[in-house]
C-alpha cells in the first residue's frame, strides 16, 4: 500500500511526483461538476488534464487546505495552448491516494 498523501509533508518535487503517480490510473482522478462544466465551456478534455497531471509544472502550492487535504495548481502546454489544473489531492483507505480536478482553464 502507498504512503497516504495525507500524512507526507508535500514540497513541490515530491507533489510532483505523487501527482504523477495518481495520474498514471485515470480511475484516481476524479473531476467535480464545476470543473466539468469549465473543460465543456473552454473546449478542454480529460486527456488533456491528465496530461497536465503527468507532465506539467507546479504554479502555485502545494498547500494544505481547511479539511487537510492538499491543493495545486499545474499547467502544461497542449497543442500549442496552455491548460491550467487546480486539483485537490486526498486518501481514503478504500482507494488510496486519489486526486479531485476542482477546475481548469487555458
Amino acid at each position: 500500500m502507498r504512503r497516504s498523501v495525507l500524512h507526507r509533508d508535500l514540497d513541490e518535487a515530491t507533489a510532483r511526483a505523487v501527482v504523477a503517480e495518481i495520474a498514471k490510473d485515470s480511475a484516481n482522478v476524479f473531476f467535480t461538476h464545476h470543473a466539468e462544466a469549465r473543460m465543456t465551456e473552454r473546449g478542454i478534455t480529460r486527456t488533456q488534464v491528465l496530461r497536465c497531471l503527468t507532465h506539467g509544472r507546479i504554479t502555485e502550492g502545494p498547500y494544505r487546505d481547511s479539511n487537510g487535504s492538499w491543493k495545486l495548481s499545474m499547467n502544461a502546454a497542449s497543442a500549442d495552448d496552455v491548460i491550467a489544473v487546480v486539483a485537490a489531492l486526498d486518501w481514503r483507505e478504500s482507494r488510496g491516494n486519489y486526486a479531485i480536478i476542482v477546475t481548469t482553464w487555458r
